[in-house]
């Protein structure tokens, strides 16, 4: 036998297989534009998707109460009685906040120019640079050309904004609810079909361990701060009752709401207190004291009440905070901005559950790593000018 009939049959180039491993270099870009693609999809359809992740979040925050409600009545019930109270208590708070809403609207333009005569004192300076604008516009305008006309387009009122928005936000109200009840319905169904998509024994188990520990984390920490948002807008409420603020219903409500943003919503509500101060009374003392009293309050909540509450707090990066409240109030106005910790929260659980996530999870994170304890103290690390 001869040398060549030892070699074994070469493979034609067209037909021949040839490995091709895709690097890091190549999957950072596809990760990034599968990203992108996503918020964009997500932008565009709002009326689709936002009813989707707010059923979601609504479903995993009451997750442990239908739980328990499941193991002593029908499931079908149980998701009937949740969906029934969560309704009820949106449907009081449109009936409580109605009135005070629409009053507001209207008197929004008379609250604008009580707001800029109590700041006469610090317009000055902001006069001057206003002034110097409009000659700068004036000069490089075309207004004296006789050819060219100056056209005016006006914007309709907060009130007939606000109004034209209302179909919106009870259409995403109604499917979000009606989504809710399914998902509270068939969580038991998902768990099995997770646990049928594993082939493996082993992958079903852990598969099952890994969404078990995110929805179990997740929801108690939405359902813990939801109690505590409930309590600290009662208790702003009350606060601004004793103050003598209009509106206390209002202001609870926005509490509430302002409390699912760290850092910012504090900043939001102290600074309307004493804005709304200001209009309501003409001693600066007391005029500063509602936002010193909502200051006070969420001190105190954020410092002591939620740390001892919650035991072990869930820490998140300031930065990754802000950057998702940039992110999807860019994307879905109010409602992204009061879902965007929330949504924060499920993705960092999820990334410390899942290991090829867990680099993103500790970016998240607003603890120090393992791997930072271990740095060198003299380690020299450069630091911006």
């Amino acid at each position: 036998m001869s040398a060549d009939d030892q070699l074994p049959p070469a493979q034609d180039a067209s037909t021949a297989k040839i490995p091709v491993h895709v690097g890091s270099g190549v999957k950072a870009p596809l990760i990034i534009l599968a990203t992108l693609s996503v918020l964009a999809a997500f932008d565009y359809a709002e009326s689709l998707v936002l009813p989707i992740v707010l059923a979601f979040v609504i479903s995993l925050t009451l997750t442990p109460i239908n739980l328990w409600l499941q193991r002593r009545i029908w499931p079908g019930l149980s998701a009937f009685l949740l969906v029934s109270a969560v309704t009820l208590a949106l449907g009081m708070a449109t009936l409580m906040l109605a009135q005070p809403v629409t009053t507001f609207l209207e008197d929004a333009p008379t609250i604008g120019r009580k707001l800029k005569e109590k700041l006469e004192d610090f317009r000055e300076p902001v006069e001057t640079i206003t002034e110097a604008s409009k000659e700068v516009e004036q000069i490089t305008s075309s207004a004296n050309d006789p050819m060219v006309r100056e056209v005016v387009v006006r914007q309709p009122g907060l009130l007939n904004r606000a109004a034209s928005n209302i179909g919106n936000i009870a259409s995403t109200l109604v499917v979000a609810i009606a989504l809710t009840y399914f998902l509270l319905v068939t969580n038991r169904l998902i768990y099995e079909k997770i646990v049928h998509a594993s082939p493996k024994l082993s992958d079903k188990k852990r598969s099952l361990m890994v969404v078990n520990n995110i929805v179990t984390t997740v929801s108690k920490y939405l359902l813990t701060i939801t109690i505590i948002n409930a309590c600290f807008g009662i208790s702003i409420a009350l606060t601004m009752l004793l103050l003598g603020m209009p509106s206390p219903a209002l202001w609870g409500l926005a509490a509430f709401l302002l409390n699912y943003l760290p850092f910012v919503g504090s900043l939001i509500g102290t600074a309307s207190g004493v804005l709304i101060g200001l209009l309501t009374y003409d001693d600066m003392i007391w005029a500063v004291l509602p936002g010193v009293a909502y200051f006070t309050i969420t001190t105190l909540e954020g410092h002591f009440i939620t740390p001892s509450v919650l035991g072990q707090r869930l820490e998140l990066n300031p930065v990754a905070i802000l950057l998702s409240i940039a992110l999807w109030g860019f994307i879905w106005g109010v409602a992204g901005v009061i879902l965007a910790v929330p949504i924060l929260i499920i993705v960092k659980v999820m990334s410390d559950n899942i290991p090829e996530m867990q680099l993103f999870g500790t970016f998240l994170s607003g603890t120090p790593s393992t791997e930072d304890s271990d740095m060198p103290q003299d380690l020299d690390i450069p630091r911006l000018p």
